[in-house]
């Protein structure tokens, strides 16, 4: 019988190897937290009703996607979405300065093209728009073939803290747009 640990008694006795083989670590997260993963792979709520909605969003990621795919930005960093039939951004006009959401289109559009630094500099929040639709695609994909999703803990991540951290990065995105537009693109215009 292999001991688990070293007896009083005997001196000589080793610890068992395998109870000193480190544990398998849970996927997406730290093994020893006491709340558990970050995330983690669960089966789908319902056979059918868990498919319909991954072939959900993955029917909304593609039309998303194929919509950028088919946008030629050509060298600018706003105004893709004209090719859409859109008009002009209206804070552009009025302000002489870019609105917030400036150049996401843009963003998405050079992302699929395969051109992330373009991406970053069309529009920063766009391009993780961007690459988080790409990543729904591929986890509503999987989803379907392996019956299993993604699932968040909630209880190691604060919702209210994520959205504050999200709207940080918008503004900030907005202020580096500002800068860029001003010290490069707004010239000449």
């Amino acid at each position: 019988m292999p001991m688990n640990h070293a007896d009083d008694r005997n001196p000589q006795a080793q610890p068992d190897p395998a109870s000193l083989a480190p544990s398998p670590r849970p996927l997406g997260g730290h093994a020893g937290h006491p709340l558990g993963p970050l995330w983690q792979m669960v089966p789908l709520d319902g056979p059918i009703g868990g498919r319909l909605y991954a072939t959900g969003v993955l029917a909304a990621a593609i039309v998303v996607l194929a919509v950028a795919a088919r946008l030629h930005p050509e060298g600018r960093y706003e105004g893709a979405h004209q090719q859409l039939g859109l008009p002009p951004c209206g804070f552009i006009v009025i302000t002489g300065l870019p609105c917030p959401t400036c150049g996401m289109t843009t963003a998405f559009a050079y992302t699929i093209h395969g051109h992330p630094l373009l991406a970053l500099r069309a529009q920063a929040v766009g391009f993780l728009l961007a690459v988080s639709t790409v990543a729904a695609a591929l986890f509503a994909v999987i989803s379907l073939v392996s019956g299993r999703r993604p699932a968040v803990n909630w209880y190691r991540i604060d919702p209210v803290r994520l959205v504050w951290i999200g709207c940080g990065l918008f503004v900030v995105a907005w202020g580096v747009k500002i800068v860029c537009w001003l010290l490069v693109d707004g010239m000449g215009r």
